[in-house]
């Protein structure tokens, strides 16, 4: 029998939850000082020849940051191998009032998974390891599925590998926020290797951080090494990436910007739950500068570390069996798109090619932009994240890009501007 009025008591239950969540919000949250206060006056100009567009871009890069709900904003450009330009606004850290510099690190989440991906080709190109090689063979301990699992299947999340699942990490509500010590990528399998496959490989996509760990784990096997150490010397070392290294206390260069949550009023901010990253370093546990990811970046374009079969292999979005490109034109670690411009005469709009990949983590989020037929690389980190993740920051860039895009169009040789 139902008696009307009564409220059972898993109801009540998360209605206690969602109260006491909102009491702790309101408690916790700092405010963000308004568009411009804390604006940085060091801003790195390398090339004057590039002040125009420069100047577009800073006169709104205080209201960017606002409109983020963001302590602090950080952007880097780079044209055709040279970073030309770095800025920042706003607080790294809102109590201690830390203004942000371009040297400010910032964590940037999947942000690290094209510069993983480039270490695993690295190895690739080397004879260390075959991407199409199974995953047992260099992780022994990984136990054996239904299907064949390949490296070049985990680079682009068609292994059918899961994602995080929800975990009572408020305000995050998930596995991203996982707060243990792992000793090495192996040990960190525990979270998903009992789990299931999805699907059988390549024929669906799944983008998957836990992927990317079961790639760390391949390469602490072949090489003998920490993630980290043999990411700093096949990659860091070589492209001189002094900014960049894994999240964690000791390693960490410089001054870390504070991780934030952005809240409802979109006037303040919470700090997130502890998080430590052992377990997705290679996926989403890294920390570096905008002026380190366009140095990274503009590395691809002039094939610094990779050969251009194996550069242009991971730039390939990758099809699923049925023949159609995976949803998110994934190749290997990287997002194949394109950048839509239109032209302020005539209107009319063309897509103009776009490498890119974003990242979150629990209070930051990274976008990092490659228009490789013009040469621009475009990196941008906040020390928030909201809802929408990363996408409100890579619009923001996007805007960045299309003004040194415009630049650059206007001043070729040959130009009528």
């Amino acid at each position: 029998m139902k008696i009307p009025g009564l409220i059972k008591w898993p109801s009540l239950a998360i209605a206690v939850i969602a109260v006491a969540i909102t009491a702790m919000v309101y408690v916790l949250q700092e405010p963000i000082p308004p568009p411009g206060t804390g604006a940085v006056t060091n801003s790195q100009i390398y090339r004057k020849s590039y002040s125009d567009p420069i100047r577009a871009v800073s006169m709104d890069l205080d209201n960017y940051r606002a409109s983020l709900v963001s302590p602090s904003i950080s952007v880097a450009v780079a044209v055709r191998g040279e970073l030309v330009w770095a800025d920042a606004r706003g607080y790294s850290d809102i109590e201690s009032q830390t203004l942000a510099t371009p040297e400010t690190v910032y964590a940037i989440g999947s942000v690290s998974k094209p510069i993983s991906a480039v270490l695993t080709a690295l190895l690739w190109q080397n004879g260390i390891l075959d991407i199409d090689t199974g995953i047992r063979n260099y992780v022994v301990s990984f136990p054996h599925k239904e299907y064949f699992i390949t490296l070049r299947q985990l680079l682009s999340h068609q292994a059918g590998i899961r994602h995080y699942r929800f975990a009572f990490k408020p305000p995050t509500f998930s596995e991203s926020a996982i707060n243990r010590e792992f000793h090495n990528s192996e040990a960190s399998l525990a979270l998903f290797a009992d789990d299931s496959l999805l699907f059988e490989p390549d024929t669906d996509f799944n983008y998957s951080t836990y992927g990317y760990t079961l790639i760390s784990a391949a390469i602490e096997s072949v090489t003998g090494q920490s993630f980290f150490s043999a990411l700093d010397q096949y990659v860091l070392d070589p492209l001189d990436l002094r900014m960049t290294s894994i999240d964690k206390a000791g390693f960490v260069p410089g001054t870390r910007a504070t991780d934030y949550v952005a809240t409802f009023s979109k006037k303040a901010v919470i700090q997130p739950p502890a998080t430590d990253s052992s377990y997705k370093w290679a996926g989403g546990g890294l920390v570096s500068t905008p002026s380190d990811l366009v140095r990274f970046g503009s590395a691809m374009l002039d094939n610094q570390l990779l050969s251009e079969p194996i550069r242009n292999a991971m730039f390939t979005a990758r099809s699923l069996r049925s023949g159609e490109l995976n949803p998110q034109h994934y190749g290997l670690g990287w997002r194949i798109g394109g950048l839509a411009m239109t032209d302020e005469e005539t209107g009319e709009e063309k897509i103009i090619s776009l490498l890119n990949h974003g990242g979150t983590r629990s209070g930051s989020t990274a976008i990092l932009m490659i228009v490789p037929d013009h040469g621009i690389v475009v990196a941008m980190t906040s020390n928030t994240v909201g809802r929408g993740g990363s996408g409100p920051l890579a619009s923001v860039a996007a805007k960045v890009a299309r003004q040194f895009i415009r630049f650059e169009e206007a001043n070729r040789p040959g130009s009528n501007q």
